[in-house]
C-alpha cells in the first residue's frame, strides 16, 4: 500500500468512516474520483536509491498532507499526481531504512532525488506473548481500524475482522467470537477496562448478530486466544480488550447516507487537552432485504438506533480522565417454521454502556482506575416460548504498576463487579411442543451476586531476548460461594534474531450466567467453571513478514449448560487440542498486502442432554481466512476475502413418534453430535475511493459484495412437522451488494 503506513493516523482524524454502523454501504456503480475543481493536477516524480547508488523498489512515497503517493518500481523511481499547490512535505518509508522527509514547492520543476540511510539495527524487548494478537495503535499491529473496514463481508465490524484471525471457529454468520472450541460467552469484552455486557446486538438463537462498536470508536484491540495474564479474571478461552480512541484533533462533522441508514458524527477539539466525540445512527435494512429479495421472510426487518459518545481530558503531563457512554435499541420479528409452530419470533433489545477511567502516572509507578455500568434488557416471544430478561453489571477497577529496576516490574489489581440478573418467562415443558396452549413452565427470578477478584503479577526481563510473566489471581463470587485461585505463567525468548518461541500455562475460572442459578430451572449449587490452559508456539518476523505458529491443549472441568428442554445441566467435562497458522506479508512489487490464518482443532464437551461425551457444538476440524488488499494511486484501496470452514456438528433426528394427546410428532434424537453441517465457503469483494472534494475533506465511495459467488451454504436444518424430511436453511447472505457515501466537514 502506498501510503497505509503513516496516514493512518491522518485518516483518523479527517474522517468518520460510519459504515459498520450504518451497516453496510456501497454504490452500485463506482464513480470515477473527481478532482478538486479549478485545478489542473501536477506529477511528482523522483528516484530514491541507498547509500551506495543502488536503486530501492518498493519504497512507500507520499504527500503528507494530501495522501496521495505511490510506491517505486523497480528502478527506484515513483510517479503519481497531486492536486496540491505550495508548500508540501514528501515522506518517503522503506523497511530497514529510516525515514525521509522533505519540504516540496508545488508543482515541481524536475524530478526529486531521495537517497535512504539503513536504519541501525537494535534488538528490540520482547512483546510476544502466546495467543495474543494486538490490533490498532498497540505493539505487534496486526490489524487498524482501517483494516476493519476494508477487510472484505466483515461489515467494517471489529468483532467480524478479528474472526480473520487464527483460533477463532466459524460459527454461523453472526459476529460472535468462538475461540478454540469455546462458548460465545467464554470471551469476556472490555472496554477501557470494564467489562461490556451485552456485546452484540440481534444476539438470539433466531438471528445474525453484530458488534456493537464501529471501529472508529477504538484506538485499539488486545485480542488474547488463550494463555492470557493474571490480570483478566472470569472468561474460560478469551479475552477482547476494545481500547476508545483519544480527543479529537480536530473540529468536523461527519455524515454517511447509505441503503441501510443514516449516521452523524461529531468531533469537538476543545482545546490541547480536551476534546469530545458524538454519534448517532439509525439502522433500517427494509430496503436492503427487498433487494436480496428476503423482505417476506419478516414481520419487522432488523433495526436498530445508536447514540454513542466519548470524550478525554489530559489535565496534567501524566494524568488524563476518559469517558465513554452508549446506548441502543433494536427490533427484529421474523418467520419461523418449526414441526411444532410455524409463527413470528420477535426480538426487542436495549443496551447501555457507561465507563469512567483515569490514568496517573507519577514518571514511574502509575495507577489506572475505571468505574462502569453496563446493562442490557431483552424481549423475546415465539408461540409458548416467552423470556424477558434485564440484567445490570456495576464495576470498579484499580491497578498499580511499580517498576523495579533491571528489567523487572510489579503490577497489582483489584477489581469489584455486581451483577443483577431479572428473569421472567415460559418455556415449553418438550422442546419439539412450542405452539401457543402447548405446557410450559413458568419461572420468575431476581438473581443477582457480587464477584471480588485481585491479582499480582511480575514481569522479568533478565535480556532483550528473554521475558518472563508470573502472576496469580483470586476470586469469590456469592453466586458460587466459593474462591478460587489462578495461578499464570508465560514467558519468550528469543532465540534468534527474526525468532521468537512462546510459551503459557494458566488456570481460568469463569461463573455461569445467572440463568443457571434460577431455582426452577437452573441449580443454585453451581460452582464456577474451569479450564486449563497449555500452549506453545513460535514467531518469525522479518520487516514486513509475520509468521506464526501455536499448538495447545484445554481441558475444562465443571461446566454448565442447558439442553434442549432448557433445563440446567452440570457437572461437563471437555477438552479442545489444536494448531493455528498465522501469515502477515506484504508483497512491495505487487502492491499487495495479506494475511492468511489457519486453525486446526479437536473439540469435545459433555453433551447436556445425553450426559455423554461428543464433539462440541463448536468443533470445527478446519477454518481457513485468507484477505487480501491492494491499494492504487492513494485513492483507491480494494480487497478480497475467502473463507472456508468445516461444517459444525449437530444431533440428528432419525425417527419420530405420533403424539395423539398433543396431535403432532415427537422426535427421536440420533447420536449426539453425530453429523456435521456441509462445508461452509464464501468469497467477498470490497472497494473503497477516498477524494478530497473540497479543502480539507475527505469523501469515501464504499461498495461491498458479499458472497459474491452466491454460495448457498446451509446453517442448519428445520423438519417437516412427521419429521420425515429434513430441510436446509440456506445462508442469510446471498449476493449481496451493499453501498453508500460518507464525508466529514470540518470546520
Amino acid at each position: 500500500m502506498p501510503n497505509r503506513k503513516i496516514s493512518r493516523e491522518r485518516r483518523r482524524g479527517e474522517v468518520v468512516i460510519r459504515v459498520a454502523t450504518v451497516c453496510l454501504v456501497v454504490v452500485a456503480a463506482s464513480p470515477s474520483p473527481p478532482s478538486l475543481a479549478g485545478q489542473e493536477p501536477s506529477t511528482v516524480t523522483g528516484s530514491v536509491r541507498d547509500l551506495a547508488g543502488r536503486p530501492l523498489p518498493g519504497v512507500d512515497a507520499f504527500l503528507l498532507e494530501t495522501l496521495e503517493g505511490a510506491p517505486t518500481d523497480s528502478a527506484g523511481v515513483f510517479r503519481f499526481t497531486s492536486t496540491a499547490r505550495g508548500s508540501a512535505t514528501l515522506v518517503v518509508q522503506h523497511t530497514g531504512y529510516l525515514e525521509v522527509r522533505r519540504i516540496l514547492a508545488l508543482p515541481l520543476t524536475g524530478p526529486v532525488s531521495i537517497a535512504m540511510q539503513p536504519a541501525p539495527v537494535t534488538l528490540e524487548a520482547i512483546t510476544v506473548e502466546s495467543g495474543t494478537y494486538r490490533l490498532g495503535n498497540l505493539p505487534d499491529v496486526a490489524l487498524d481500524e482501517l483494516e476493519v473496514v476494508y477487510t472484505p463481508g466483515a461489515a467494517a465490524d471489529p468483532f467480524r475482522a478479528i474472526q480473520t484471525f487464527p483460533g477463532l471457529q466459524s460459527v454461523g454468520e453472526g459476529a460472535g467470537l468462538f475461540v478454540r472450541g469455546g462458548d460465545l460467552s467464554e470471551t469476556r469484552v472490555l472496554l477501557d477496562g470494564a467489562t461490556v455486557l451485552s456485546p452484540f446486538r440481534l444476539d438470539t438463537d433466531r438471528t445474525i448478530s453484530f458488534g456493537r462498536f464501529d471501529p472508529f470508536q477504538l484506538r485499539g484491540i488486545q485480542f488474547s486466544a488463550g494463555g492470557f495474564g493474571a490480570e483478566y479474571g472470569d472468561a474460560l478461552s478469551a479475552i477482547a480488550d476494545l481500547e476508545s480512541v483519544d480527543k479529537p484533533a480536530e473540529s468536523e462533522l461527519g455524515v454517511t447516507a447509505a441503503i441501510g441508514g443514516l449516521s452523524a458524527g461529531l468531533h469537538l477539539d476543545l482545546s490541547e487537552s480536551a476534546g469530545l466525540r458524538l454519534t448517532a445512527t439509525r439502522t433500517d435494512t427494509g430496503l436492503l432485504m427487498r433487494m436480496t429479495g428476503r423482505r417476506d421472510e419478516f414481520d419487522a426487518v432488523p433495526r436498530s438506533s445508536d447514540l454513542s459518545g466519548g470524550g478525554q481530558w489530559m489535565y496534567r503531563d501524566g494524568g488524563s480522565l476518559k469517558a465513554f457512554g452508549l446506548f441502543q435499541t433494536d427490533q427484529v420479528g421474523v418467520r419461523i417454521d418449526d414441526p411444532g409452530h410455524s409463527g413470528i419470533y420477535r426480538s426487542d433489545g436495549r443496551a447501555d454502556l457507561f465507563s469512567l477511567a483515569g490514568l496517573e502516572d507519577f514518571g514511574g509507578p502509575s495507577l489506572s482506575w475505571g468505574l462502569a455500568t453496563s446493562g442490557s434488557r431483552k424481549d423475546e416471544d415465539f408461540g409458548a416460548f416467552r423470556l424477558e430478561r434485564e440484567d445490570r453489571l456495576t464495576q470498579a477497577r484499580a491497578r498499580v504498576d511499580v517498576p523495579l529496576g533491571r528489567g523487572a516490574s510489579l503490577a497489582a489489581g483489584t477489581e469489584v463487579e455486581h451483577r443483577t440478573a431479572d428473569l421472567t418467562g415460559s418455556i415449553p415443558t418438550r422442546s419439539h411442543d412450542n405452539a401457543p396452549g402447548a405446557s410450559t413452565t413458568v419461572f420468575s427470578g431476581d438473581e443477582s451476586g457480587t464477584r471480588l477478584g485481585s491479582f499480582g503479577e511480575i514481569e522479568l526481563q533478565p535480556s532483550n531476548a528473554l521475558r518472563l510473566l508470573a502472576g496469580l489471581r483470586a476470586d469469590r463470587s456469592t453466586f458460587t460461594g466459593r474462591v478460587t485461585v489462578d495461578p499464570r505463567l508465560s514467558s519468550s525468548w528469543r532465540a534468534a534474531e527474526h525468532l521468537t518461541l512462546t510459551a503459557a500455562w494458566g488456570i481460568f475460572h469463569q461463573v455461569p450466567d445467572p440463568l443457571l442459578f434460577e431455582p426452577t430451572l437452573g441449580d443454585p449449587a453451581l460452582p464456577a467453571m474451569s479450564a486449563r490452559h497449555l500452549i506453545g508456539g513460535a514467531t518469525w518476523e522479518d520487516g514486513a513478514r509475520l509468521i506464526r505458529i501455536e499448538a495447545y491443549r484445554k481441558g475444562y472441568g465443571s461446566l454448565a449448560a442447558r439442553n434442549r428442554d432448557g433445563i440446567a445441566r452440570a457437572g461437563g467435562t471437555g477438552a479442545a487440542t489444536g494448531v493455528d497458522l498465522f501469515v502477515k506479508e506484504e508483497f512491495a512489487l505487487l502492491g499487495l498486502d495479506g494475511r492468511m490464518a489457519y486453525s486446526f482443532i479437536r473439540s469435545e464437551r459433555t453433551d447436556p442432554d445425553s450426559g455423554e461425551l461428543a464433539p462440541s457444538p463448536f468443533d470445527v476440524t478446519h477454518t481457513f481466512n485468507v484477505v487480501l488488499n491492494r491499494g492504487f494511486g492513494g485513492w483507491l484501496e480494494t480487497g478480497v476475502a475467502y473463507r472456508a470452514a468445516t461444517g459444525v456438528p449437530f444431533t440428528p433426528v432419525h425417527s419420530a413418534a405420533f403424539d395423539p394427546e398433543r396431535d403432532l410428532w415427537q422426535p427421536i434424537y440420533g447420536t449426539p453430535m453425530s453429523e456435521r453441517l456441509p462445508t461452509y465457503t464464501r468469497l467477498d469483494l470490497s472497494a473503497t475511493v477516498l477524494r478530497s472534494l473540497w479543502a480539507d475533506n475527505l469523501t469515501v465511495f464504499f461498495v461491498s459484495i458479499m458472497n459474491s459467488l452466491d454460495r448457498s451454504n446451509v446453517r442448519g436444518y428445520r423438519y417437516s412437522a412427521d419429521y420425515s424430511e429434513r430441510i436446509p436453511l440456506k445462508t442469510p447472505f446471498p449476493r449481496t451488494i451493499y453501498f453508500g457515501v460518507t464525508t466529514n466537514l470540518p470546520f
